[in-house]
């Protein structure tokens, strides 16, 4: 498996419907079903004793779940189609027609809003594990948690910056925008 920084270096020369195919293979798939199974695991352990905010903890990953399938839900039937249509035009020498509201720039602009608070979401809960006070603390399961968490915390963040640094940006040059308003 090749490191994150390659796969930033190669997604620059990449097609967008090469990169949205990418994303979509390696960050959507799959992804929704890895937070509802740590949901389930905060839950499992929120009566142990030293186990402080668990509770919170699985309802912050409830609520993630359902951002998340919310948010996919609109990147795979709206934007991504857009901008992969934006990529035949380029290649194909068209003239880029108008987005249905407007402008691309309006639902990246509301998909990285909610690309940030996803990224803040993880930041409260990584700081809710680092609370955990003994036995709970050094029991195997908190361990096995926090490790999925931030696993899971880094793979977020990669998938968003190839997403808010590669992919958002090229799709408002090719309408012809030069940034975001």
């Amino acid at each position: 498996m090749k490191d994150f920084k390659q796969t930033m270096t190669e997604a620059q020369a990449w097609p967008m419907d090469k990169l949205v195919d990418y994303i979509m293979d390696n960050y959507h798939e799959g992804c929704v079903m890895r937070v509802d199974s740590m949901r389930r695991e905060a839950e499992m352990q929120k009566n142990q004793e030293g186990a402080v905010d668990i509770e919170l903890v699985a309802t912050l990953l409830g609520e993630s779940y359902e951002d998340l399938s919310n948010h996919f839900q609109k990147e795979e039937g709206i934007l991504f189609p857009y901008i992969c249509e934006l990529q035949i035009t380029l290649d194909g020498g068209y003239e880029v027609q108008a987005f249905h509201c407007g402008s691309v720039q309006y639902p990246i602009r509301v998909m990285m809003t909610e690309h940030g608070g996803e990224l803040d979401r993880y930041d409260r809960i990584m700081g809710i594990m680092k609370q955990q006070q003994e036995p709970f603390a050094s029991s195997e399961a908190c361990k096995q948690l926090t490790n999925k968490l931030e696993e899971f915390t880094a793979w977020l963040g990669e998938h968003i910056k190839l997403e808010d640094e590669i992919l958002f940006p090229r799709a408002i040059a090719a309408e012809g925008m030069p940034t975001i308003e």
